[in-house]
């Protein structure tokens, strides 16, 4: 019965030892060799944190462009098992809070897609002049939103190598798939859903036009001026001007932006001499997670058991090669398919 007893007690803390080691991923001040570096852009005051990997000397870097939302430089620590899977490979990684979040100051709601790119150009060229990497290869790593802000941003910081995952290509047809995947998901019926992307097309229009887009905000911008300043974007101008290597990854079970449609976009209307990795990932998600247990279209629809699983799990969250295919481009310039 001691024994028994003394088994348990053992086995219980072992657990428990391994869940705080798992937890630790999570950690932004467990980051090995990390500072502060700040920059401006216009009126705005933008901090950020540089982490580089252990023992590597001008390791590439790659500058973190968030999607949509109010993000903090690791999105509410959601980039932490995707950073810490980069600094082991030998990759350092620069991430910065959104204008108005964190220790930032401004409105990123106040941003257009343009706005946002200089901004990330101005990371890079501060990045650029940092000791230690004055011999690096330098690019970005973006997500969604970052669709219309990488491609432009890449261009005009002469960058070594962009990768782009689940970004999106027109705003307006974004969000007619964002709707339709939600409603065929609640269970409407295949005219209901037609109807209902019918009548948000129509409504988009009709809000839209070029004359509202290009106005000013009357006050402090806020998400409907967001909206409005943004409605019109589409990527297609400066994909068929890229001339920097590029990666665009698309998860397969992608429920906010159009996986197929977005592949056969870029492959078609990227410049035949531009090197690229333009690939599907299998039983993947929009952010790559396995979409056997995150096929949310939203971080904040995800249960508590989700939640738990992916503080759990980290690096293992993602879909199988997503992470060593992003590292791989990186690193190499290398299209691995698995």
């Amino acid at each position: 019965m001691r024994n028994a007893i003394i088994i348990t007690i053992g086995l219980f803390l072992a657990l428990v030892m391994i869940i705080m080691w798992r937890l630790t991923v999570f950690d932004a001040n467990s980051l090995p060799y990390s500072r502060v570096i700040t920059f401006t852009h216009h009126e705005d005051i933008l901090e950020g944190t540089l982490t580089l990997p252990a023992g590597v000397s001008s390791p590439p870097v790659v500058l973190l462009i968030h999607g949509d939302g109010a993000q903090d430089r690791w999105s509410q620590g959601g980039y932490l098992p995707l950073v810490n899977d980069l600094l082991a490979k030998g990759i350092a990684v620069y991430s910065w809070d959104k204008p108005g979040v964190g220790e930032s100051r401004g409105n990123w709601l106040a941003q257009t897609m343009r706005d946002r790119s200089d901004e990330a150009t101005v990371a890079f060229k501060t990045l650029r002049k940092q000791p230690e990497l004055l011999q690096s290869r330098f690019g970005f790593l973006g997500f969604s939103q970052a669709g219309w802000v990488a491609p432009q941003a890449a261009m005009q910081s002469h960058a070594d190598f962009a990768a782009i995952v689940g970004g999106a290509i027109n705003w307006r047809d974004q969000g007619s798939y964002f709707l339709e995947t939600r409603l065929r998901k609640t269970g409407h019926s295949p005219s209901q859903i037609a109807q209902a992307v019918h009548e948000d097309t129509c409504d988009f229009d009709l809000r839209y036009t070029p004359q509202k887009v290009a106005q000013f905000c009357k006050g402090s911008c806020n998400r409907d001026d967001f909206e409005r300043r943004n409605a019109l974007a589409d990527a297609r101008e400066d994909i068929a001007q890229m001339q920097v290597p590029v990666m665009v990854l698309m998860g397969a079970d992608d429920r906010n932006v159009n996986p197929g449609e977005t592949l056969a976009i870029w492959a078609a209307t990227l410049p035949e001499a531009t090197p690229r990795c333009i690939r599907m990932i299998e039983g993947a998600t929009h952010g790559l997670l396995k979409s056997r247990w995150y096929d949310y279209q939203l971080p904040s629809q995800w249960p508590a058991w989700t939640q738990g699983l992916f503080l759990l799990t980290g690096q293992h969250a993602y879909a199988p090669g997503a992470l060593d295919a992003v590292s791989a481009w990186i690193l190499h310039g290398e299209c691995v398919s698995r």
